[in-house]
């Protein structure tokens, strides 16, 4: 039944995402195209153009998907829909995990534009618009890389992977839960002010509470040139090795699961359906 909700979650969203999405692959398509069948020293000014394009794009993309997400929610629960989407024979928690995860995969679609974007940047322009700067860059890859082995190279990328993804779903699931106690009885008559009040309070309290415990606790990975260990109060490591704080990732996959669950309990016990 998740796998139905999803697709239903993806069809209903994707009419503005899709489109969205499909605008920035036919500009990438574009400039790629462009570029490979003109070889030339400077960037065009289609080229220029379409680039400049994709960055406003990318930059607004992260608020276009948190509207789309909030007034999905919104609407299909606590809103006219939502007398239809609890009559539906699915568990309310099967409703909540579809909603995260369709959002936090919208999110971290949204961070791929962008990362695309800066890379077909540095593909495409180079020197054109970077200058001295391009050079530093790439000069700098090799000592940042250099002497690594494989294995502790993807544990950092995974480390990374992973901690977006859970940034992702933690901040989608605090505007959730702040949604649903704001379409509660007490405060559902001026619910949007309180999903706003409420939204940049459980994200600041939950950053101070997190920020609080990492540095009270040491415990993740320490990367060295060759190998990968455990990090610790009592972890002796050099300038070059790279430590990764795992307690932060705990903290905010706990608070996540206790928010999951108190918005679960709020949509099933105490919210007022308009």
């Amino acid at each position: 039944m998740l796998r139905k909700l999803l697709k239903h979650e993806f069809i209903a969203t994707g009419r503005i995402m899709g489109i969205v999405y499909a605008v920035v692959a036919l500009i990438m398509g574009y400039i790629l195209i462009s570029y490979f069948a003109v070889q030339r020293d400077e960037a065009s000014i289609g080229q220029m153009l379409g680039i400049t394009v994709l960055m406003l794009i990318s930059m607004c993309m992260f608020v276009l998907t948190a509207v789309i997400m909030v007034t999905n929610f919104q609407k299909t629960l606590y809103g006219d829909q939502g007398y239809l989407t609890f009559t539906l024979p699915v568990k309310s928690v099967s409703l909540l995990a579809s909603k995260v995860i369709t959002s936090t995969v919208w999110f971290i679609a949204a961070f791929a534009t962008l990362i695309g974007t800066m890379a077909l940047t540095m593909f495409v322009v180079k020197e054109d618009m970077l200058g001295d700067n391009y050079e530093t860059i790439e000069s700098m890859l090799p000592l940042i890389l250099g002497g690594k082995s494989v294995a502790t190279v993807v544990t950092y990328v995974l480390y990374r992977l992973i901690s977006l993804f859970v940034s992702f779903a933690m901040f989608t699931i605090e505007v959730y839960f702040a949604i649903t106690i704001a379409n509660t009885r007490l405060f559902q008559k001026h619910y949007v002010l309180w999903t706003m009040v409420f939204s940049v309070a459980i994200i600041a309290i939950s950053e101070k509470i997190a920020i609080m415990i990492s540095e009270a606790i040491t415990f993740g990975l320490v990367i060295t040139e060759e190998s990968v260990g455990v990090l610790t109060n009592s972890t002796a490591y050099t300038p070059n090795s790279l430590p990764l704080d795992l307690v932060s990732v705990i903290v905010s996959v706990l608070f996540g699961i206790g928010f999951f669950y108190g918005t679960f309990y709020l949509m099933s016990k105490k919210v007022n359906i308009r």
